[in-house]
């Protein structure tokens, strides 16, 4: 007898047994059971995922003798006739070699005719993107209006290909790649049905090499059983499709993480020995470099992977102590790594100087750590004058903590006023407008103090206290610089403090620094009672300044106090009219730019 393919063997014949499509089959059992069949479908997916499956067993549910039912009863002549391809009601036509607009034309002359046994003439044609312009126009007319015995079911991979005047007309829906879990569970059924002796971590190889196309992963399951019909392993399922061992993979990723050179050449060795394909070992370490870096970032990370659950604990197990940054930075040299190789007339020789690089991988350090160094050596300076800057970076390195394992704070400001209005230079250009330049900054303190934030009187105004704050935090260097620049006060609520932020992302950065010593130093010498910060987007609250924005108010409020004040002078007048120029700017002197 001939043998029959695993694929073709367990082709669904119920609805029920079409996997991981569940949004299609459900949705077109409620319109057989509500009798809402529309007259033409469209089936889109990728490969093997059931498309022209659900076309057949939707034909099968309304031609059942005992339908149109959701759940055909496969014993009568119509169910059998269409589950073995040879129904004179059910047409399954090729689109590639059936494209042209005569093959569309005898179809139209053929639909008028009523079925021979069933209740509806079904037209399945498959990969319907190859058909012609012409044949797709000379459709047209028919597939709008069909006779009421007439249905059509499109398959397609290609949907983007098909005429918007075709996808109108039809009611389409989206076949989606089957996740590996449910692939290896359906595996798993049919070795048990066919005393296939294959263990789980091979039946997750064969689903995950699938890639989603349960087709695809039954092929594939019937190639490793032709390669070997006693126990098939890891090792068995490898050897017969190719693929790379997961335990290279794993012992790479480990060296990389640990910086063992040694590891990962003898994983480079093991895979060229076992004849891999060197540019599939760094498409695979990619993809498990991707798969550890989910780990890390997402308790949840599980849902976004396509692994065995012994894998995805081993991944937890590796990530646990490695930072994130570790894993983007390997993914990239990985990346290109892969197109050297991909292209290297000696790809070992690429990849194994690479691992010079990978193992050298460490966690960066932070931005905020950089600057608390640079304050620390600041300090160091302006303490003792006379001291080398490689002693001082030595004492920075060696002194830049406190006892506690803090950083020193940085020395606060005293209280001082606000410089009045500055000079201002005049410029006349003839008949143009001047730009103005960048807005004020915030007063820088002069000479800051070595101790603690200073005490404001118990009489101190909220507005006067946050002002205080700010200049205490300006005074912490460019680190928070969004703290001092870009906040407002909402209100003062002990234990909370009501602070709002000019932007989300001004917002998202201040929220770095929301724990810092500094800000929760200020925070309770200048509103006491308070203990925690309760951060705002402004655009949540109404009539809220901050600093920067205030400043350039008030700025701008001098420089059309000064334009008026100006204009109506004679002597700028005068100047005018001998000149023939218009006064449109007043910059000021702090807004010139410097000139060598």
């Amino acid at each position: 007898m001939t043998y029959m393919a695993i694929a073709r063997k367990w082709r669904p014949s119920t609805f029920d047994e079409i996997v991981g499509q569940a949004h299609v089959t459900q949705t077109l059992q409620n319109a057989i059971r509500l009798n809402r069949v529309h007259h033409a479908f469209l089936f889109a997916g990728p490969r093997g995922v059931g498309k022209t499956t659900a076309a057949r067993t939707l034909a099968r549910s309304l031609n059942c003798e005992s339908g149109p039912s959701p759940t055909p009863c496969g014993a009568c002549i119509n169910c059998q006739e269409i589950l073995a391809g040879n129904s004179p009601d059910v047409m399954e036509i090729d689109g590639a070699s059936n494209n042209s607009v005569d093959d569309i034309r005898d179809l139209r002359s053929n639909v008028r005719y009523l079925p021979v046994r069933g209740k509806r003439k079904v037209y399945i044609i498959d990969e319907v993107h190859m058909l012609s312009k012409g044949a797709f126009n000379a459709l047209l007319k028919t597939l709008e209006e069909p006779p009421d015995h007439v249905m059509f079911v499109f398959a397609t991979t290609e949907p983007h290909k098909i005429p918007d005047t075709i996808l109108s007309r039809v009611q389409r829906f989206e076949f989606r790649r089957i996740p590996v879990a449910i692939i290896a569970q359906r595996l798993r059924s049919i070795c048990d049905e066919e005393e296939i002796d294959i263990s789980e971590d091979g039946l997750a190889m064969v689903a995950r090499a699938g890639e989603g196309s349960m087709r695809d992963a039954q092929s594939l399951l019937d190639q490793v059983v032709s390669f070997c019909d006693t126990h098939l392993g890891v090792s068995e399922v490898s050897d017969a499709l190719g693929l790379i061992d997961r335990t290279l993979l794993y012992d790479m990723l480990q060296g990389l993480l640990l910086g063992e050179a040694d590891r990962c050449l003898d994983a480079i060795n093991g895979v060229y020995g076992h004849g891999y394909d060197l540019s599939e070992f760094t498409a695979e370490m990619m993809e498990l470099l991707r798969n550890a870096t989910l780990v890390g970032l997402s308790p949840s990370s599980k849902k976004f992977l396509n692994i065995p659950e012994d894998e995805h604990n081993q991944l937890t197990a590796l990530v646990k102590d490695t930072p994130s940054d570790v894993f983007v930075r390997s993914f990239q040299v990985m990346l290109d790594v892969h197109d050297q190789v991909s292209r290297a007339p000696r790809p070992r020789l690429v990849l194994e100087m690479a691992v010079a690089r990978l193992v050298s991988i460490r966690p960066a350090q932070s931005l905020d750590h950089i600057i608390d160094q640079l304050h620390a050596l600041e300090r160091r300076a302006r303490q003792n004058p006379n001291r080398s800057p490689r002693q001082s970076k030595a004492m920075a390195t060696k002194d830049g903590a406190d006892k506690d394992g803090e950083p020193d704070p940085a020395p606060p400001p005293p209280q001082i006023a606000t410089p009045t209005n500055p000079p201002v230079s005049i410029k006349a250009t003839p008949n143009a407008e001047t730009k103005s330049t960048p807005k004020d900054r915030p007063t820088q303190p002069s000479e800051p103090s070595k101790s603690g934030p200073p005490p404001l009187s118990s009489e101190a105004s909220q507005d006067a206290r946050f002002d205080a704050f700010r200049r205490w935090l300006k005074a912490g260097g460019v680190t928070y610089d969004v703290w001092a620049n870009k906040s407002a006060l909402i209100k003062v609520e002990p234990p909370y403090l009501h602070i709002a932020f000019s932007t989300p992302f001004a917002r998202s950065q201040a929220e770095l620094k929301q724990r810092e010593p500094r800000v929760t130093s200020g925070v309770s010498t200048y509103f006491p009672g308070c203990t925690q910060v309760s951060i705002h987007d402004r655009a949540e609250q109404e009539g809220l300044e901050t600093w920067e924005e205030e400043s350039a108010r008030q700025r701008q409020h001098r420089r059309e106090t000064l334009m008026r004040t100006l204009g109506a002078d004679p002597v700028i007048k005068s100047i005018q009219a001998e000149l023939s120029a218009t006064l449109t700017n007043v910059v000021f002197h702090d807004e010139l730019e410097s000139k060598p």
